[in-house]
């Protein structure tokens, strides 16, 4: 397992990093306004004020706001504004022997996987796939906002990971699995294979979910992770949701704009390119572009059985 950041404490300064796309003011006050709500002291990163076509400020101010935000002993967590784009322009900036010495709790999901990424494989620290402060935590449901701040604001692991009521958790191939979780968004752990920055999956628990990703792009996604043998090394799959992933119906789109007449499902792509893998993989795990959501912690050891359909996190 690797290192727990120190756990944030009512009144702690947080920095609010913006090291993808870009918010609008309105957006940025939402964001200001939820870390106050959770009992903390913004810091506003230059970034989050600037615009850059569809990213949030130019790659080097970007990463600075990343680099400075580690290296102030004062700040003591870092919440990313938003998803989007942008962030893996960043890898190549930052300060990772700096930021290796000064773990700090790292808050954010999609785009962000690719900070994650490299966080947790190059600077040795736990980070945490959760919602951001761009949705309004006082308006999150219970469930997500329980799971954030146990996360963040304690030192004890999570322990057993609960679905939402009515959200079963689903076998996709039988077994127990054990492990550091680690991964997140599916099409961001694509874009980073073959660099420096790609997601080690040996003896881990793999976590993927997306977001708008029609079903040929997902196999796509994952073909590329297969060929790469991320399923082969890996101890075992947990899937999240892959939110608005279904092909639309026909008589929802434009003629002639289908690739086919019809489609793979998500679950038989699921079937045709994870299953033959003989890991075990559970799916249903609501953490992802969903709300409620399970906030993670990368990099910390996991396992399941899918026998009891039971998850724990520590």
């Amino acid at each position: 397992m690797l290192k727990k950041p120190e756990p944030l404490k009512p009144g702690d300064r947080v920095a609010l990093a913006a090291p993808s796309s870009p918010v609008s003011p309105l957006v940025l006050e939402t964001s200001i306004a939820s870390i106050n709500f959770l009992g903390l002291e913004p810091v506003i990163m230059p970034s989050c004020h600037m615009r850059h076509g569809y990213l949030s400020g130019p790659d080097r101010q970007r990463a600075d706001d990343i680099n400075k935000s580690f290296a102030d002993p004062s700040i003591k967590g870092i919440f990313c504004l938003r998803g989007g784009f942008g962030a893996t322009r960043l890898l190549p900036l930052l300060d990772y022997p700096m930021i290796r010495q000064n773990p700090k709790a790292f808050i954010g999901y999609s785009d962000i996987t690719a900070l994650h990424t490299a966080f947790n494989q190059l600077c040795g620290f736990i980070t945490f796939h959760g919602p951001m402060p761009n949705t309004s935590y006082s308006r999150m449901a219970s469930y997500s906002l329980d799971s954030l701040k146990q996360n963040l604001f304690s030192s004890r692991p999570p322990g057993m990971v609960i679905n939402p009521d009515c959200q079963p958790l689903k076998a996709v191939y039988p077994g127990t699995a054990q492990g550091m979780i680690t991964g997140g968004n599916l099409s961001l752990l694509q874009g980073t294979l073959g660099s420096p920055y790609e997601v080690d999956t040996k003896g881990k628990i793999l976590f993927l979910e997306d977001v708008g990703e029609r079903p040929y792009r997902l196999d796509k996604a994952l073909t590329a992770l297969s060929l790469a043998g991320k399923f082969r090394d890996c101890a075992g799959v947990i899937l999240g949701t892959f939110t608005e992933c279904e092909e639309p119906a026909a008589d929802t789109v434009p003629p002639n704009t289908r690739i086919t007449g019809s489609s793979l499902t998500i679950r038989e792509i699921i079937d045709e390119v994870i299953r033959p893998w003989g890991k075990p993989t559970i799916s249903n795990f609501r953490a992802g572009h969903v709300d409620p959501q399970s906030t993670i912690p990368l990099g910390i050891e996991a396992c399941f059985d899918t026998s009891s359909m039971s998850l724990r996190f520590g």
